[in-house]
């Protein structure tokens, strides 16, 4: 019973790659206003503090690229 459930989820997750996210297109102007205007205030994504990301507005920025700005 346990492969047949498998074999399903499998199934059913090949057959709905029509459901892609939809992604800005840079139309909005509001949200780039937003990021510029923003006084950012990053912190780290994930447990290793590679990414960080605005607590405001929700800018991702490598640490290293920001690192290279505070120089």
């Amino acid at each position: 019973m346990y492969i047949i459930e498998k074999l399903v989820k499998i199934y059913l997750k090949l057959t709905n790659k029509d459901n892609t996210p939809v992604l800005p297109d840079g139309l909005d102007k509001s949200e780039l206003e937003d990021v510029v205007t923003c006084q950012h205030n990053f912190l780290p994504v994930d447990s290793t503090g590679e990414i960080l990301a605005c607590s405001k507005c929700g800018y991702l920025v490598r640490k290293k690229r920001l690192k290279k700005k505070n120089q």
